[in-house]
């Protein structure tokens, strides 16, 4: 799947394709990039789905994997999306070249914060707000995600999403 850079929302095309054909990833939850649910009929409620996965996308080829799990936690704590929507059994970030998830139970404390201030922008690296997340979480993350290039490890992918997933 590597190529020359190309943009986010063909990244996002191309592993809906590849790789969530038999479900629904096309559900839009606020600025969550992308997210997987079963297929329904168009009378069921989205906030009465099921998810299996809200992920962050990235153009290109991400250095830091941490850093758009982290935007993706500050996405979902801005607005609240874990109380309006069941949250999935998996997170994760992708870019053209590899895709990384980390169960949500992992994480999900860091939403119950008392002092944290989430009206920042997610997608500012800089702020003060996005380098005590990523400090917070960085250990935990290295730890806990499962991270898959594609061109290597196709096959586990596959079988990942298949078992933990799809299955």
């Amino acid at each position: 799947m590597a190529t020359n850079k190309i943009r986010e929302e063909e990244v996002k095309n191309k592993i809906r394709q590849e790789f969530f054909q038999d479900y629904d990833a096309t559900p839009i939850l606020g600025d969550i990039d992308f997210a997987v649910t079963t297929k329904k009929s168009s009378e069921d409620e989205l906030s009465d789905q099921e998810y299996f996965l809200w992920a962050e996308a990235k153009a290109g080829n991400t250095e830091d994997i941490y850093a758009s799990f982290v935007q993706l936690i500050i996405t979902i704590g801005k607005a609240h999306t874990h109380e309006s929507y069941l949250p999935p059994r998996y997170l994760g970030a992708f870019d053209e070249e590899k895709i990384a998830f980390i169960e949500y139970h992992h994480i999900v404390s860091v939403f119950y914060q008392n002092d944290f201030n989430w009206n920042v922008t997610p997608s500012n690296h800089s702020t003060k707000e996005f380098h005590m997340l990523y400090d917070l979480l960085k250990e935990k993350l290295k730890k806990e995600i499962r991270l898959i290039p594609y061109i290597i490890n196709i096959i586990q992918l596959y079988i990942m999403l298949y078992i933990n997933i799809i299955g």
